[in-house]
């Protein structure tokens, strides 16, 4: 379903991507992990449409979208959730649901059916009627991929969704990832630092490194790497 070849930018001279590739079929996870530094960030910012790749190319449903911009990206079916809150603290968990769900064009009547779905797809549906400011936590990164999913996101860009999470919340987060893939048929590329949560998603994990992809394959594999251990995973241990 997507399909990123060579992506390349730079900074200012500084490399901050340098030819990276990956594939991500329809319904499916990859997890993007590397020290503070590595161009996770950059990488997702180009299929996000927030930042032009300088050279390479991007296909989504075999459609080059290389340099779109946010919005269209957006409408074609990829969205992105940053690590900074971007929901509407003084709405209600309803009307952040709502204004995503209006976005695709939905009539007022079938918008409102579209909220209640999409809250119980993300386990919402107990919090409709209170201030999206009151959630705890946890609740309010939830509210954030319910905004993405009512945005009828095929794939869903996660900068760092459990960053601040007890260990209840980040195990409520895979699960639910895990629940939109299967129940859903959506896609999901995720940036993590907890390696924990990497492991309980079972996914394929691609390693950057000064912008370059270092290793990718199976988590098993990428922890018995003697590269990635002496850059990232040592240094997480050490």
């Amino acid at each position: 379903m997507l399909v990123v070849d060579q992506v390349s930018k730079s900074f200012g001279g500084v490399r901050a991507a340098t030819d990276v590739s990956l594939t991500l079929p329809g319904g499916a996870v990859r997890c993007v992990v590397g020290p503070n530094g590595a161009g996770k960030s950059t990488f997702l910012s180009m299929l996000s449409g927030h930042t032009r790749p300088d050279s390479g190319t991007i296909r989504f449903h075999d459609r080059d979208i290389t340099g779109w911009p946010v919005h269209r990206v957006a409408r074609a079916g990829i969205v992105r959730k940053f690590q900074r809150p971007s929901f509407y603290p003084e709405l209600s968990v309803a009307e952040n649901l709502l204004v995503p769900v209006l976005a695709t064009g939905a009539r007022r009547r079938r918008a409102r059916a579209a909220v209640e779905e999409v809250a119980g797809q993300v386990g919402l549906t107990d919090a409709l009627g209170a201030p999206a400011a009151h959630l705890p936590h946890g609740r309010t990164q939830w509210l954030e991929i319910g905004m993405l999913v009512a945005r009828r996101a095929e794939v869903l860009l996660l900068d760092e969704p459990t960053a601040g999470m007890t260990a209840d919340e980040t195990s409520g987060t895979s699960a639910l990832i895990a629940r939109l893939v299967a129940d859903h048929g959506v896609a999901a590329i995720v940036i993590e630092h907890d390696m924990a949560f990497v492991r309980s998603l079972d996914c394929p994990v691609t390693v950057l490194h000064l912008g370059r992809v270092i290793a990718e394959g199976p988590m098993s594999a990428v922890e018995a790497d003697e590269q990635v251990r002496a850059v990232y995973l040592g240094e997480e241990h050490s």
